[in-house]
């Protein structure tokens, strides 16, 4: 599965910058803005970069590179995006390794080590459910998609958030220090209850 997710990952990569290449080459050759092939090959991108370009980043970025930035925005968000689900993923195949490995104990009546995996796995699917819903929510917020996901995985993560907003200089950090706090738990039950 980790091969999945690695080719998924290639292949989109390579589909954005095709799309991206692509636009460009409508703005090298001066293509008619009027025509129906220059909105048919600029419309994939067209969130995309309506997205970048309200980003609080782009006027600041712009003016550090004194060029548009948009595609170098877009290539960044994809690269952390796809850092992120990759990160989440990891927790759901180690999900899938301890689920099994504790079967197993079971089976070879290893009860005590058994029993160990298994509560260590049910911490790491609940730790794992809430990065998802994280995930979804960043990659909404970089890119506009999956809104009504967005949206419902949000309001169960605001209980959360407020627990972490502490205000003054750490204001707005909210979700940075859960998503720190979640990584910290994982990195606690995979180390007391799934280490052999």
């Amino acid at each position: 599965m980790r091969d999945i997710v690695q080719l998924v990952i290639g292949i989109t990569i390579a589909l954005i910058i095709a799309l991206l290449f692509i636009r460009i080459l409508t703005d090298l050759f001066k293509m008619s803005p009027f025509g129906k092939v220059y909105h048919s090959l600029r419309r994939p991108t067209d969130e995309l970069y309506q997205r970048m370009r309200t980003s609080n980043f782009y006027y600041p970025l712009r003016r550090s590179f004194g060029f548009d930035p948009t595609i170098i925005m877009i290539l960044i968000a994809l690269a952390v995006s796809w850092y992120v689900v990759y990160i989440v993923s990891n927790y759901l195949f180690q999900i899938m390794t301890s689920m099994g490995g504790s079967l197993i104990y079971f089976g070879n009546g290893d009860v005590l080590t058994g029993a160990r995996m298994l509560i260590g796995t049910l911490l790491l699917a609940a730790i794992f459910f809430l990065m998802t819903l994280m995930t979804i929510v960043f990659v909404n917020w970089l890119f506009g998609l999956m809104r009504r996901a967005a949206y419902w995985s949000m309001e169960r993560l605001s209980p959360l958030l407020k627990i972490f907003d502490f205000g003054g200089m750490l204001s707005g950090f909210s979700f940075i220090i859960l998503w720190i706090a979640l990584i910290f738990a994982a990195a606690a039950v995979q180390a007391i209850f799934l280490s052999l």
